[in-house]
């Protein structure tokens, strides 16, 4: 039988990716290597440098479970931090040797009879793998918003993923479009440099305060550096995420839990902003956790200043000079930026690149046909021997909480097939029809798809209706079904032998 270049080829070094590589390691899978599309580490971190950027989740439970010592400056660690910290587990876990970077991977094909997955790179290289895991993460594609005109502007324009430090804000007539989680941060830091700064604003955000301060991690007085006190307040925080989620996922069940909140954070919201009517335009009108919310104690604040005013009129076209609203309207800028988010499910990217199963099908193209489905979020029937990290209904609030869940349940399809001493790992088409019509059912319960989501515009919701970003289960239940089914669910065999022409196979129930 041919051996592969490597047994575990993983497309993407960013949280993700290293994680993955790392789990790996501690479980003595010593033959993979990671794909890196840039010339760094860090995926999101590496990218996203605009300035306030920082994590929105206490920086003790955004880690990894088993690296939680790490000398963070503040309770929220800015970007900056966290990629130090990305690059800092990378060393200490011994991952980077495994790195080949500036590899960007075109498409991978599944050969059955090899039971090896092809992949093909830009540069033209080719490499064979047991397994492909595809961890390119949910916010690696900035969108480059569709706006008619944006290539006749004569200033500069910029997306917060690809922020330019050479280009000079000072004194700038400035026009932000969007007010997501990045413009949440950037609006604040920027509006004090800036000769005028305009918001425009499609959808508004839920905000809610910011219990921020800095940190002594190495101060003898400092409880973080205890493991148990780390433990118990990243439990602690995890513990009140599964609370919030539970709250979401059984909206139709149990409304009350979400709406007693929103009345709270949105009477905050308005006292945070002088003019009534400005106000009105930045508390949504759609239900709490339709998109995910962000926290701030000074974006609401930025909308006092002189110099900083919200635009709701939409957007009809870029001009040279700037920024046409439908009302005809010329608003006259030197440099946009572009905080429009990323190509998420709204587009329903997968993996960014093609991936051609076993019957020649590519993912995308099934997922156009048959919708986003995936077998716990992590597999797809006809796509043997591959994972995804991101897969639909995979999603949740923390990502390291659902790195840990993800990454548990292909770690133990990986240790069964080499304890078996099989080649090709797949979940069966009855279990995961059993497990989707499920998800389904219970989708249609959260959030997400309910009226009150209606104008919210959310990046969970795909271009098929479905809320297919979510997990519609809190992250106890996705540790708690993991240890139960174990890899049932999966057929487990050989590729044809060349000899004999007999293929050997042990399938595991479909039970879900």
């Amino acid at each position: 039988m041919m051996k592969p270049d490597t047994e575990v080829l993983i497309v993407g070094a960013g949280v993700s990716g290293i994680g993955v590589g790392i789990e790996l390691c501690r479980r003595r899978h010593t033959s993979f290597t990671l794909l890196e599309r840039a010339g760094e580490l860090g995926g999101t971190w590496r990218d996203n440098t605009y300035p306030g950027i920082a994590v929105d989740l206490p920086s003790v439970a955004y880690c990894y479970p088993f690296e939680t010592d790490f000398p963070w400056s503040r309770l929220f660690a800015p970007g900056a931090e966290i990629q130090g910290y990305i690059r800092h587990c990378a060393e200490k876990y011994r991952v980077t040797g495994n790195i080949r970077y500036n590899s960007k991977v075109v498409r991978s094909r599944f050969d059955p009879g090899r039971a090896l997955w092809v992949t093909q790179l830009e540069d033209g290289c080719v490499l064979t793998s047991r397994y492909v895991i595809a961890a390119t993460g949910l916010f690696s594609t900035p969108k480059l918003t569709v706006i008619p005109g944006l290539e006749t502007f004569r200033g500069k324009a910029m997306h917060t993923a690809r922020w330019d430090h050479n280009h000079d804000l000072t004194s700038k007539r400035v026009a932000v479009i969007g007010t997501g989680a990045s413009a949440v941060q950037v609006v604040p830091e920027i509006a004090p440099l800036v000769d005028r700064l305009s918001v425009f604003q499609r959808t508004p955000i839920w905000i809610s305060p910011r219990f921020d301060r800095p940190t002594k991690p190495r101060s003898r007085l400092s409880l973080h550096r205890f493991s148990a006190i780390r433990t118990l307040s990243r439990r602690g925080f995890e513990a009140g995420l599964e609370l919030v989620t539970f709250s979401l996922v059984n909206f139709r069940r149990l409304p009350f839990l979400v709406r007693s909140v929103e009345k709270p954070v949105r009477a905050w919201m308005r006292r945070q902003v002088r003019d009534p009517k400005t106000a009105d335009k930045l508390v949504p009108d759609y239900g709490l956790g339709c998109k995910r919310p962000t926290i701030s104690n000074t974006y609401l604040h930025a909308f006092n200043r002189d110099n900083v005013r919200l635009v709701t009129k939409p957007i009809d076209r870029i001009c040279a000079a700037g920024i046409v609203t439908t009302d005809g309207v010329v608003h006259e800028v030197d440099t946009i930026i572009l905080a429009t988010g990323f190509l998420t499910t709204e587009q329903g990217t997968g993996p960014t690149f093609e991936v051609i199963g076993s019957d020649g099908i590519e993912l995308g193209e099934f997922w156009e046909s048959h919708r986003l489905q995936a077998y716990a979020g992590v597999s797809v029937p006809g796509f043997p021997n591959f994972f995804l990290i991101t897969g639909p209904y995979s999603g949740g609030f923390n990502w390291f909480t659902t790195l840990a869940g993800n990454l548990s349940h292909i770690m133990r399809c990986l240790d069964e097939a080499r304890a078996r001493g099989v080649t090709r790992i797949e979940v069966t088409r009855d279990a995961h029809e059993r497990y989707m019509r499920h998800t389904w059912q219970r989708a249609d319960g959260t959030v997400f798809k309910s009226a009150t989501c209606a104008t919210a515009r959310s990046y969970y919701l795909d271009r098929h209706g479905d809320a297919s970003l979510p997990l519609p289960h809190t992250p106890w239940w996705r540790v708690v079904r993991g240890r139960w089914h174990g890899t049932r669910g999966y057929s487990f065999g050989m590729p044809v032998n060349q000899k004999d022409g007999v293929r050997a196979t042990s399938e595991v129930g479909g039970v879900t």
